[in-house]
């Protein structure tokens, strides 16, 4: 994406319209490097996320409302303990760099009116979050830096500020810029641009010269068209052209986000109506999977490793079971040495004797070891039969308790995709905590943190619950659902429990497809286009026998095949 200056200061320019003269009234930090802050502005409220997340650093206004933890982090009480009740006054970008400098003036608990930098700084793996007083002295940060090698800068408390060092020419520098242009001898003009001048990436830098209309082999360039077009993207957003806007691929899924259509690229745009909405149709997705990655890495190498485990614990359960399939000719040759004993002696070491096992009676050669009597090796090969005997049951055993475990741990790995809240992956790590598969557990869950819930659903008039773990499941099918209701799941996928309650009455076809349908997206098979979903009565459910959550036997049952949905617009808040 072309997360530069000319982005960037546009994104200002829009953000200091709809936030300037807006009041600071809460503060949150979801993340670890993202805080949210709550702002009443122009008679509205509007929520704007800074997140200094290293792969997906972003600002801008949003409509999602992330989990925030029990006990708030030191830097989010900071910007509480400063920013509360402030007032923005303006939203810039500092020194030409992609860097934002938020300017509040609030008070100090002496009523003492002062002014504050809050200064987010979009830079990859260098993107920070700081709070700075009025003499651009660091007050704290959220990510705090002794000093680092590559930006020469030390970022802590008590710290004077600076910004990075700049190496290309600023946009501000209209002579310099202009000079850069005359001078230009032939070549990639976009990569020249890149190089010479400060905040303009290579898709900006392409846009720019297809906007100017010249003739890049024509030398000299035509710098006074070139100089236009440059000046007006940095300038977008009070120009004609500025539309935020976002492209998508054939399946409608988000890749990219502009100030204005790329007439360069040959791709699908969407209008919005501001550039908020299209940096969040494009980064919405990303984060929320990284962050669940992040939160939940631990459950999946737990998973992982169990899965390992018990895979090497089933072929090692196979190659006994193929031994065990020779007892047989263990027996047959103890049984033809034990008739043949007259005509062998100790030192022997082949017999050769018919074998009347085979309906054939074809001879049949059996090794034997000399250093033993004949009928000392007969026993031997009695004892390997009655040994392998006794193991086989065992083994067989161990195959099917160990294939029931593998099903199992491979409903917890689907049901791991489904829980993003705190809750629901406390519920994963206490089932993976009983099976063994992690020994202590990681999280412990405040007493004013709810229980887990599953995803509610409401469609034409019917109540709709999906389990998003097997805790909730159990819990859905034989704790909250009654007999006449209406089960659901994927047939032949692992998934979630889906439950249509019907207060009695028998649900439309319209309702039970949808209900399927969910089921369907809460499954392995969501990514299918089409899923058997299986539905019945709930009376006709039933634990299975192992005993293990989510488990369960059903008949009765009658089959709908249909494409996997998610229908985000019918999901109620728990």
């Amino acid at each position: 994406m072309p997360n530069d200056l000319v982005t960037l200061k546009a994104l200002s320019e829009e953000l200091n319209y709809t936030l300037s003269g807006g009041k600071i009234e809460k503060i949150y930090q979801p993340e670890k490097d993202e805080i949210t802050l709550s702002i009443r502005s122009k008679g509205q409220k509007f929520n704007l996320v800074v997140s200094a997340n290293a792969q997906n650093p972003r600002i801008h206004l949003t409509s999602v409302k992330k989990e925030n933890p029990v006990t708030a982090p030191s830097f989010c009480m900071h910007l509480r303990k400063y920013l509360t009740s402030g007032i923005i006054e303006s939203i810039g970008i500092l020194n030409e760099d992609r860097i934002f400098d938020i300017t509040i003036i609030s008070k100090t608990e002496m009523k003492d009116i002062v002014k504050l930098h809050l200064i987010c700084e979009m830079m990859g793996r260098y993107s920070n979050i700081l709070l700075l007083n009025s003499k651009y002295i660091i007050t704290d940060a959220i990510k705090q830096v002794s000093f680092d090698a590559a930006t020469k800068r030390c970022v802590l408390p008590s710290c004077a500020y600076t910004t990075p060092e700049q190496t290309k020419l600023l946009p501000s520098n209209k002579d310099a810029i202009i000079k850069l242009l005359n001078e230009f001898k032939g070549g990639d003009l976009k990569k020249y641009l890149c190089n010479g001048i400060s905040g303009l990436s290579l898709i900006t830098a392409e846009e720019i010269i297809f906007k100017s209309g010249i003739d890049t082999t024509q030398i000299p360039l035509n710098v006074e068209k070139l100089t236009d077009t440059i000046y007006k993207f940095f300038n977008i957003y009070t120009s004609d052209i500025y539309m935020p806007c976002y492209c998508t691929d054939n399946n409608g899924n988000s890749l990219d986000y502009f100030t204005t259509i790329y007439d360069s690229q040959d791709l699908n745009f969407k209008k919005c109506d501001n550039l908020s909405m299209a940096i969040e149709s494009l980064t919405l997705k990303k984060d929320l999977d990284e962050r669940h990655r992040e939160k939940s890495k631990h459950l999946a190498s737990a998973i992982k490793k169990y899965k390992s485990r018990n895979q090497k614990k089933l072929q090692k359960a196979n190659d006994k079971l193929t031994e065990c399939n020779k007892m047989e000719e263990y027996k047959k040759y103890g049984e033809l040495i034990t008739s043949n004993l007259y005509k062998l002696k100790k030192g022997d070491t082949i017999l050769q004797c018919v074998d009347y096992y085979s309906p054939d009676m074809e001879e049949i050669t059996i090794q034997l070891n000399p250093q033993y009597s004949p009928s000392k090796i007969a026993q031997d090969y009695f004892k390997k039969y009655n040994k392998l005997k006794r193991t086989l049951n065992i083994i067989l055993n161990q195959i099917e308790e160990t294939e029931e475990d593998l099903k199992y741990i491979e409903t917890i790995e689907q049901t791991l995709n489904n829980c993003n809240l705190t809750a629901d992956l406390f519920q994963i790590e206490e089932e993976l905590y009983q099976i063994g598969a992690i020994k202590k557990m990681k999280t412990k869950l405040p007493k004013s943190v709810k229980e887990g819930k599953p995803i509610i659903y409401e469609y034409n008039n019917y109540i709709i619950a999906v389990g998003k773990n097997n805790f909730q499941n159990d819990k859905l099918t034989f704790k909250t659902a009654n007999g006449g209701d209406i089960w659901l799941h994927a047939l032949n996928y692992h998934g979630s429990h889906t439950i249509i309650f019907t207060e009695g009455e028998v649900p439309p076809d319209d309702v039970i497809t949808f209900a399927a349908q969910v089921t369907a997206y809460y499954s392995a098979g969501a990514n299918s286009d089409k899923v058997a979903v299986d539905y019945t009565m709930k009376k006709f459910v039933k634990r299975n026998p192992n005993g293990k959550l989510g488990m369960v036997t059903y008949t009765n049952q009658k089959t709908a095949y249909v494409r996997p949905e998610q229908y985000k617009d019918y999901k109620k808040e728990n």
